[in-house]
Protein backbone atom coordinates (compact mmCIF):
# COMPACT_ATOMS: atom_id res chain seq x y z
CA UNK A 1 0.00 0.00 0.00
CA UNK A 2 1.10 3.42 -0.42
CA UNK A 3 3.29 4.92 2.81
CA UNK A 4 2.63 8.11 4.25
CA UNK A 5 5.14 10.89 2.85
CA UNK A 6 8.06 11.75 5.22
CA UNK A 7 9.07 15.67 4.80
CA UNK A 8 12.88 15.18 5.08
CA UNK A 9 14.69 17.53 6.90
CA UNK A 10 18.07 19.19 5.10
CA UNK A 11 20.58 20.69 6.68
CA UNK A 12 21.45 23.84 4.30
CA UNK A 13 22.70 26.98 4.37
CA UNK A 14 19.83 30.19 4.54
CA UNK A 15 19.13 32.26 1.71
CA UNK A 16 16.79 34.97 3.26
CA UNK A 17 18.76 34.92 6.73
CA UNK A 18 22.05 35.22 6.63
CA UNK A 19 24.22 37.64 8.11
CA UNK A 20 27.79 36.40 6.35
CA UNK A 21 27.25 32.89 4.97
CA UNK A 22 23.53 31.60 6.23
CA UNK A 23 25.55 28.97 8.50
CA UNK A 24 24.13 29.83 11.41
CA UNK A 25 20.49 30.76 10.41
CA UNK A 26 20.23 27.16 8.42
CA UNK A 27 21.98 24.91 11.68
CA UNK A 28 18.98 27.65 13.39
CA UNK A 29 16.23 26.41 10.72
CA UNK A 30 17.35 22.61 11.14
CA UNK A 31 17.36 22.36 14.79
CA UNK A 32 13.82 24.26 15.37
CA UNK A 33 16.02 27.88 17.43
CA UNK A 34 16.32 31.17 17.03
CA UNK A 35 19.42 31.86 14.72
CA UNK A 36 20.35 34.48 17.59
CA UNK A 37 21.05 31.32 19.96
CA UNK A 38 23.43 30.00 17.37
CA UNK A 39 24.97 32.82 16.80
CA UNK A 40 26.51 33.53 20.12
CA UNK A 41 27.15 29.73 20.80
CA UNK A 42 28.89 30.20 17.43
CA UNK A 43 30.99 33.50 18.59
CA UNK A 44 32.46 31.50 22.01
CA UNK A 45 33.25 28.89 19.96
CA UNK A 46 35.46 31.48 18.27
CA UNK A 47 36.85 33.19 20.50
CA UNK A 48 37.83 29.70 23.08
CA UNK A 49 40.43 28.68 20.15
CA UNK A 50 39.01 29.74 16.77
CA UNK A 51 37.23 26.28 16.69
CA UNK A 52 33.86 28.07 15.73
CA UNK A 53 35.97 30.12 13.15
CA UNK A 54 37.14 26.67 11.65
CA UNK A 55 34.11 24.90 11.88
CA UNK A 56 31.73 27.90 10.03
CA UNK A 57 34.32 28.26 6.84
CA UNK A 58 34.34 24.26 6.33
CA UNK A 59 30.60 23.75 6.71
CA UNK A 60 29.90 27.15 4.74
CA UNK A 61 32.21 25.40 1.90
CA UNK A 62 30.42 22.15 2.16
CA UNK A 63 26.35 22.67 2.92
CA UNK A 64 24.73 23.75 -0.14
CA UNK A 65 22.43 27.23 -0.46
CA UNK A 66 18.85 26.69 -0.02
CA UNK A 67 16.46 27.90 -2.22
CA UNK A 68 14.91 31.37 -1.20
CA UNK A 69 10.80 29.86 -1.03
CA UNK A 70 12.35 26.71 1.32
CA UNK A 71 13.92 28.13 4.14
CA UNK A 72 11.78 29.31 7.10
CA UNK A 73 13.71 30.11 9.74
CA UNK A 74 11.98 30.36 13.24
CA UNK A 75 13.08 33.96 13.95
CA UNK A 76 11.04 34.71 10.55
CA UNK A 77 8.36 31.82 10.33
CA UNK A 78 5.23 33.43 9.78
CA UNK A 79 1.98 31.11 11.52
Amino acid sequence: MGQPAVSRRRLMRSSTDKKIGGVCAGIADYFDLDPTIIRVVWLLLALCGGTGLVAYVVLWIVLPLAPAEVVHTSATATT
